[in-house]
């Protein structure tokens, strides 16, 4: 059976939006608006933890014959950009991207049947970095590494082996990280739902540090959940005793999305939150 492994860097990354997306903990007002099929332009100001304002403006254009160009700035003054070429070759994608600090990146991604490659040049005054990766997969398996060298200090900075297993709604991921010395296991499933448009996900996720004799493990879980049409909320809970959840929900005229986020330190004992942010977002959804 016909089978396109994920590149290395999508191993676990259905467990990851699970637990990272929408846990925003600052205050923003954003806006997303759609100019036409092809430009997108986003901007935003948030306070942050620490009591400072910040805002950027990203826009987008993409163009079905060639890829996609994208630009940002923020109030800090920094300037990124991208650009993603899709039709060099078939399966083949390359991305430039860069800032004016000034710092580069060359990214190219090659994924067909049964295998997923990626290389990538990292440059910037101090250093020039170069990343490998390669996955092999066949009906729903897959299995890699990756690897990523630093020139100036003629260093092998890191490198890491990782497999997973998807099946129709659930996946499975065993991966390492820093230098190998930490185990991750994870498992993430999407229940089905009877009811039409609504939508379950739960997942687990359980951390082994090697080079550590105590508190060297860390577990995980989480839950996200379609309340109605309009509502969604999403919780997790680890070991540590860290609580954290987000409630989010969609108006339609004012077209409006309102979030709320909260952390909790479960060993405190305290029902005020460690960490909290109120996001509101006008115009089209991401």
């Amino acid at each position: 059976m016909s089978f396109v492994p994920p590149l290395y860097s999508k191993l676990g990354k259905s467990l990851s939006d699970l637990f990272k997306k929408k846990y925003e903990y600052d205050s923003k007002i954003s806006s997303r608006n759609i100019v036409n099929h092809e430009l997108t332009i986003e901007s935003s100001a948030n306070l942050t933890e620490k009591g400072n304002f910040a805002g950027n403006v990203k826009t987008t254009y993409k163009n079905k014959d060639f890829g996609e160009v994208e630009g940002e700035m923020n109030t800090s003054g920094l300037l990124t950009g991208s650009v993603k070429a899709t039709k060099l070759a078939d399966n083949l994608t390359v991305t430039l991207s860069g800032s004016e600090r000034p710092s580069g990146k060359v990214l190219a991604e090659y994924q067909k049947e049964y295998f997923a490659v990626s290389g990538q040049v990292e440059h910037n005054t101090e250093t020039t970095k170069l990343e490998g990766t390669a996955v092999v997969g066949f009906d729903g398996f897959s299995v890699g590494g990756q690897a990523r060298y630093d020139t100036a200090s003629s260093d092998l900075e890191d490198y890491n082996a990782g497999a997973e297993y998807t099946h129709d709604d659930f996946t499975a991921t065993l991966v390492t990280s820093d230098r190998a010395d930490k185990l991750v296991a994870s498992y993430f499933h999407k229940i089905k739902n009877r009811t039409a448009g609504l939508k379950t996900s739960v997942g687990g996720r359980f951390e082994y540090d090697l080079t550590k004799q105590a508190n060297n493990r860390l577990l995980t879980i989480g839950v996200e959940h379609d309340i109605g049409a309009a509502s969604n909320m999403k919780a997790k809970i680890d070991s540590n005793g860290t609580i954290a959840g987000v409630v989010e929900h969609r108006l339609n005229n004012p077209s409006v999305k309102l979030a709320f986020a909260a952390q909790w330190a479960g060993k405190n004992k305290t029902t005020t939150p460690e960490r909290f942010g109120l996001g509101v977002n006008f115009g089209d959804y991401q």
